[in-house]
Order: structure tokens, then C-alpha cells, then sequence
């Protein structure tokens, strides 16, 4: 069945407005927390939008489709979790007799979102110019110095936090 854009439009609506509380609560059982239920979601229903050329069925299949969709993005956010865990964890390392500004700051560091993190290391710490880190990150090198600006703002906000702690 040959759809028009139009109606591919009006289906993909009908679906948000009947079935989203059900692939809600397929992510949240599985990622057990609202905030990334509602990301898996959103992840889900981008990824069927965009292959939704691709898609051979009708409004039953449609809601299925997309509910697979949901549960892959919700376990695909687990990953990235237990990633992000692992990376904070091999990042952070108690070593005696270190400064405690300085474990401070890396504990900070390992917090930072990843995209923040390695701005950190390679628009900061690394000894490539602006240009060359840019370019190692794929952005330019205005978004690279604006990253870092992001960076070092939340690094002072984790930084007070943990002062405070």
C-alpha cells in the first residue's frame, strides 16, 4: 500500500494520542525511571518516523512496530548507562596523598556528560590547537569553544555541589 505523506502524518498522530501511556510504561519497566522512559520514547517514535517509508502493514502492525522500537531504545539507554558508569568509575581512582581539590575535580570531570568530558580532555587538557581539537570532536571550532564555556560552567556548579556535600 502506497501512503502519502500526509497520511503516514495522521497515523503516526493517531498512534501518539492512543498509545503513548503504553510504550511509556514498556520504558519504564524497563529503565525504571521516568525522565529516560520519556527519552527512550521520543528516541523510539524519531527512529520509526524516519524509517517509516520502510514500514509494510497496517495501524495494528504500526503500534507494535513502534512498541519493538520503544523497548530496543529503552534498553539501548540502559547500555549507554552502564557505560557512562563504567567510564566514571575507571576515571576516578583513589590514589593517597592526592590533593583533595584534585580528586574534587576529576570526580567532577567523571561526572560531566560525555560529550562535555571529552571536550575537556581534548579541547583542554591535550596539547592540539583549537583547530585540531575541533576537528578530533567533528564540530568547529565556535562549537568547540562554546562546549568548553558549557564545560567549565558545570564543572564549577559539580564543584560547589560537592563542597557543599
Amino acid at each position: 500500500m502506497v501512503r502519502s505523506d500526509e497520511h503516514m502524518r495522521v497515523l503516526f498522530a493517531g498512534l501518539i494520542r492512543d498509545k503513548l501511556g503504553l510504550y511509556r510504561s514498556i520504558a519504564i519497566k524497563i529503565v525504571n525511571s521516568s525522565a529516560d522512559a520519556d527519552d527512550a520514547i521520543q528516541g523510539a517514535l524519531l527512529r520509526a518516523w524516519s524509517k517509516r517509508w520502510s514500514f509494510r502493514g497496517d495501524e495494528i502492525a504500526l503500534s507494535s512496530w513502534v512498541a519493538k522500537i520503544t523497548v530496543s531504545e529503552s534498553y539501548n539507554i540502559l547500555r549507554k548507562r552502564k557505560r557512562q558508569e563504567r567510564i566514571r568509575q575507571d576515571y576516578v581512582t583513589d590514589r593517597p596523598n592526592e590533593n583533595p581539590s584534585l580528586a574534587r575535580l576529576d570526580r567532577a570531570i567523571a561526572e560531566l556528560p560525555e560529550r562535555y568530558r571529552e571536550t575537556v580532555h581534548i579541547g583542554i587538557l591535550s596539547a592540539l590547537s583549537g583547530e585540531e581539537a575541533a576537528r578530533q570532536l567533528g564540530c568547529s571550532t565556535n562549537t568547540l569553544y562554546q562546549r568548553i564555556h558549557k564545560a567549565k560552567a558545570l564543572l564549577r556548579e559539580t564543584m560547589r555541589r560537592m563542597e557543599n556535600e
